[in-house]
């Protein structure tokens, strides 16, 4: 495969993952089995981003950076797939997604649960929209392994230039203020719905009480970036 991202030489890989080593590695359920035979048609591990395959340092919570190309059989995206593959993997992983000439990037943002690393929890999944081959770009950006995937997340999120260390709690934020805004509109909907009057205050001082949360939430988000 092509060096679709234009890395370092020394950072390429090329080579083909049989799906059945996920198969053998991880526990796979029948329906996530037939997900990798229905959608899947091939997965090729391009890169791997180290200390030792670039300039930069690694950290103890983030030693290798693996970007996996997959082959589509169709074009929707079969995000759970991903997120399997992710959570099982032991580094940090970026999916450049492939059906026909077309691409997407899709990155799933992760932790560890422990102080052991034994197992990551996915805080949030980030893709972009399907683009050509020459619109392609994940830039490496950053003195450390830590900081590239904070700016590859960053990429793909449109989160944007953000000041360091700061990634976690800007996707934190943005989960927070996402889901506070879906409570908005429920309470405004179910507001202009209520036929009482003295019910509608109450909503109003609510729907009042939550805008002012959610701006002082974007405040704070700003002050990150």
């Amino acid at each position: 495969m092509e060096n679709l991202l234009s890395y370092p030489q020394s950072t390429i890989v090329d080579k083909v993952v049989p799906k059945t080593m996920f198969y053998k590695f991880m526990e796979v359920n029948q329906r996530m089995k037939v997900r990798f035979v229905n959608d899947v048609a091939q997965i090729c591990w391009l890169y791997k981003l180290s200390a030792s395959t670039l300039n930069v340092t690694s950290s103890e919570e983030l030693i290798e950076i693996d970007v996996f190309v997959v082959t589509l059989k169709e074009q929707d995206c079969p995000t759970d797939v991903f997120t399997f593959i992710d959570t099982n993997m032991p580094h940090h992983i970026v999916f450049i997604l492939k059906y026909e000439e077309q691409y997407m990037l899709l990155v799933n943002y992760k932790e560890w649960k422990d102080n052991n690393h034994t197992q990551f929890k996915i805080t949030k999944s980030f893709a972009t929209t399907w683009m050509s081959q020459k619109q392609l770009l994940l830039a490496i950006q950053g003195q450390s392994l830590p900081r590239i995937y904070d700016n590859f997340v960053a990429q793909v999120s449109g989160i944007g230039e953000h000041k360091a260390g700061a990634l976690a709690e800007i996707v934190e934020l943005k989960k927070r203020i996402a889901a506070m805004e879906s409570e908005l509109q429920s309470l405004e909907k179910r507001m202009r719905k209520e036929p009482q009057y003295d019910v509608q205050v109450r909503m109003n001082k609510q729907v009042k009480t939550k805008r002012q949360e959610i701006a002082a939430l974007k405040i704070q988000l700003e002050k990150l970036k």
